[in-house]
């Protein structure tokens, strides 16, 4: 079974008591955004006769907001859309991207909207957790669909990337929860101009699993060094993130060139970048330099670190550079020893378990770097693998390539374990193109 990214709903006690027989004119109940940070909980939780969220493509909800300048206020657009739908109603938090916990500037109150604290009570709060929404959901005729302007306040110092979570309840008006479609989004922006006043030092460029070289087209690696985010920030990847089904090549005020073109990006922080290697770079020497403020008038680039490239660079995934990140294939239960990790258990000999692993070249059909992958995409050259030291038949490999959902240099392996094998923790090695991957990875096999 491929594994694909998979969304669990979460549901609120409050929906089972009978005073709420009725919908939310005047405003939800707080973080109901399906904000991750928040428990990812939306209007679903009531609204339930098309759940999940998202459900009914037809419609949805979007956020227009622009590059902000610390401390200028903007009008952020939250817009709400079905052809069959009359009544709409919202709901808007802002958060940190280095830390989507936290709050990110401050709503203002209109005709419209009402703003809501963290703690239960309206505006002003001081610092915690704000959800604009709809101060009496407005109704339109049917499928013209209703914009809400709510006035937003950046922090008054820039504080790199803001993501802004959204709600929309698409409904039909009868004052009920039935009949309702619920969407969501979120929206990422960025200050209006880049200004890390940091000078970028390289030390190593490695692949990502392996922490070792060399790294190949394709792979992801990570990037050590110093000056890549100021003040302890860190950056993710996140959905709003993605456009047009690729990651971005910039994230919070940063970006990494290899041989001249630029990475997709996953990861930043102030020691470490994760990139995926763009097609085309050099399979002998790469050339990877760090940008910092990278469009903006006079960015500052690194010193060029060389690297050691190849066709191939196979890396296992691992816990904690020793044990492989393995699953019982199709379900989420992990390989591995319950004494250190009570919610994993050791495969058993001709158990179908699932590795995960990046290097392991081109695939079929090729995708370029950066693009989520959206279904079974096999690798053009499937690795020779061996676990115990026990060479895994072909046969028993089920499939080889990329991990739908992921971005492209993620790939997963699902194999039967051999039949023969002993118990204990077993070296597992990929082979392909006649490069190994890290040694002293293993997987735990109990006795049969």
């Amino acid at each position: 079974m491929i594994r694909s990214a998979a969304k669990k709903l979460v549901y609120s006690a409050f929906c089972a008591f009978p005073v709420l027989l009725f919908a939310f004119s005047s405003g939800p109940p707080i973080m109901r955004t399906g904000a991750p940070a928040d428990g990812g909980i939306t209007c679903v939780a009531c609204h339930r006769t098309y759940a999940p969220a998202d459900s009914d493509p037809r419609g949805g909800v979007q956020i227009a907001a622009s590059p902000y300048t610390p401390g200028v206020t903007q009008t952020i657009r939250v817009t709400i859309h079905h052809p069959e739908q009359k009544r709409w109603g919202f709901q808007l938090t802002a958060r940190l991207a280095s830390n989507p916990a936290k709050q990110a500037g401050t709503f203002a109150v209109n005709g419209l909207v009402r703003v809501r604290c963290s703690g239960g009570h309206d505006a002003p709060c001081n610092g915690a957790l704000e959800f604009a929404e709809h101060s009496n959901a407005q109704s339109t005729a049917v499928g013209a669909g209703f914009t809400y302007t709510v006035d937003w306040t950046p922090p008054s110092a820039a504080v790199g990337d803001v993501i802004f979570y959204a709600a929309g309840n698409a409904a039909n008006g009868d004052g009920t929860f039935n009949g309702d479609r619920i969407y969501t989004t979120s929206a990422v922006v960025s200050p209006s101009q880049c200004d890390l006043g940091t000078l970028p030092l390289l030390s190593a460029a490695v692949n990502a699993a392996s922490f070792q070289g060399p790294v190949s087209p394709g792979s992801i690696i990570a990037i050590f060094g110093s000056g890549f985010q100021p003040g302890g920030l860190t950056r993710g990847l996140y959905p709003a993130d993605v456009t047009s089904g690729s990651v971005p090549v910039r994230l919070s005020c940063v970006a990494v060139e290899i041989d001249r073109k630029r990475a997709p990006m996953t990861f930043v922080s102030a020691n470490q970048i994760n990139v995926q290697v763009p097609a085309g770079a050099s399979t002998s020497n790469s050339e990877v330099r760090v940008i910092v403020n990278p469009d903006a008038p006079a960015p500052v680039y690194s010193s060029s670190l060389v690297v050691t490239s190849g066709v191939y660079a196979p890396g296992l995934f691992t816990l904690d550079g020793l044990h492989a990140i393995a699953q019982f294939a199709g379900t989420e239960t992990l390989v591995g020893d319950p004494s250190v990790n009570p919610a994993a258990k050791p495969a058993r000999p001709g158990d179908m378990i699932t590795l995960y692993a990046t290097g392991l070249g081109e695939t079929k059909p090729h995708l370029d770097a950066g693009v989520l992958v959206t279904s079974a995409t096999p690798c053009v050259n499937q690795p020779a693998i061996a676990i115990g030291g026990i060479a895994v038949p072909p046969a028993d490999i089920q499939y080889v390539g990329l991990v739908p959902g992921m971005i492209s240099g993620l790939y997963q392996i699902n194999l039967k374990l051999p039949a023969v094998a002993p118990a204990g923790d077993l070296p597992v090695r990929l082979t392909v193109g006649g490069v190994s991957s890290q040694d002293k990875v293993s997987v735990r096999v109990a006795a049969p």
